[in-house]
């Protein structure tokens, strides 16, 4: 039974080496992207800054934002955050003050600094965190968070 157990243990801390190993070499890629990642026990973690924000949504949702920013050449890194309702999380540029006013649909909310958002390879209890438009190296920018915010109303108005 001690063989079994040890051989169990092994896996596992063989299991836990690779992810670190993973986490750091993703970290490393982000890294060259010019993106402040944390690297913590549980995943990888961007720090959101004076000019970068994100915008989170339910999947559906997220779905056809991505199509349409997509269809206008103005597509970012997004991310899909499994879980009972999964959530699309857009990196955004913020390229102004945020108004007040601003009108965004209920089921949108905008993650602003000093706030983090996960990256992969991070796994959730729900599963990993992984990209449904991956950041490029040829593409430095971000698209406005106006855009972003503009496409989820339309989305929710019907237009």
């Amino acid at each position: 039974m001690g063989s079994t157990q040890s051989s169990t243990d092994s896996a596992v801390a063989a299991a836990d080496r690779g992810f670190d190993r993973a986490l750091g070499s993703a970290a490393a890629g982000y890294r060259l992207l010019g993106w402040s990642v944390v690297v913590a026990e549980h995943g990888i973690f961007l720090e959101l800054g004076p000019t970068a924000i994100a915008v989170a949504m339910p999947g559906r949702a997220g779905s056809r934002v991505l199509a349409d920013l997509k269809s206008r050449m103005l597509a970012g890194p997004t991310l899909v955050i499994p879980g009972p309702q999964e959530r699309w999380v857009f990196l955004a540029e913020l390229v102004a003050l945020l108004p007040t006013q601003l009108q965004a649909p209920a089921d949108v909310q905008l993650v602003r600094p000093p706030h983090r958002v996960v990256l992969p390879p991070t796994l959730t209890q729900h599963g990993p965190v992984r990209w449904a438009n991956p950041p490029s190296a040829a593409r430095h920018w971000l698209p406005p968070f106006t855009a972003v915010i503009a496409l989820a109303r339309a989305m929710a108005s019907g237009d």
